[in-house]
């Protein structure tokens, strides 16, 4: 997957998680880039709502229903999200794709104290972007696997630290603006 734009990312230190940045309505959401296995446009599902990419097929979920959001509805920037692991895979349209992030685990923070209900399993946190404030959907509850404790510990990208004078060998992570437009490939984001 290919979104065109550069971000540069200071991760200072050494542990972040890599997130898939959406807009679904008014809302932020952001998705640990690790279970994201393509980004297509909404013609890609078929009649029953399945989409099928690289031999494996996507079951359409309304995820901004479950999460209680209201979409604005299909535009020239809806997307569907393809997302799974091992164990499962599911569809689901955003608004718009912002882009990817690597997001330092220090400013990830939890919910709240007054968040105490189903929200509690449906997010795992928000981090402050530049621009926005995003809730980090829990992507086991996305694909409705069983719930666990530090969920996103699983999805943490760790990068040594390095010493004076060698190069920074990081990825720098490619990121969308608002106006920009976004290209694809088949590749799994890893």
């Amino acid at each position: 997957m290919g979104l065109r734009g550069q971000r540069a990312v200071t991760i200072s230190s050494g542990q972040a998680v890599r997130f898939l940045v959406t807009l679904i309505g008014g809302s932020s959401v952001a998705f640990p880039a690790q279970w994201v296995r393509g980004i297509v446009m909404p013609a890609s599902a078929g009649p029953n709502g399945l989409v099928t990419w690289a031999g494996v097929e996507y079951e359409r979920t309304d995820l901004s229903a479950r999460l209680k959001v209201v979409s604005k509805g299909v535009s020239s920037d809806t997307r569907l999200i393809l997302y799974g692991n091992d164990e499962r895979s599911r569809s689901f349209a955003v608004d718009k794709v912002v882009g990817l992030l690597d997001v330092e685990g220090a400013l990830i923070h939890p919910l709240p104290p007054q968040f105490r209900g189903k929200e509690r399993e449906r997010l795992l946190g928000f981090f402050v972007g530049a621009s926005f404030v995003a809730l980090i959907a829990n992507p086991l509850w996305v694909l409705e696997l069983p719930l666990r404790a530090q969920t996103l510990e699983m999805f943490a990208i760790r990068f040594a630290e390095s010493k004076a004078g060698e190069s920074d060998s990081r990825l720098h992570v490619p990121m969308v603006g608002v106006d920009e437009a976004m290209s694809m490939s088949t590749s799994p984001v890893s």
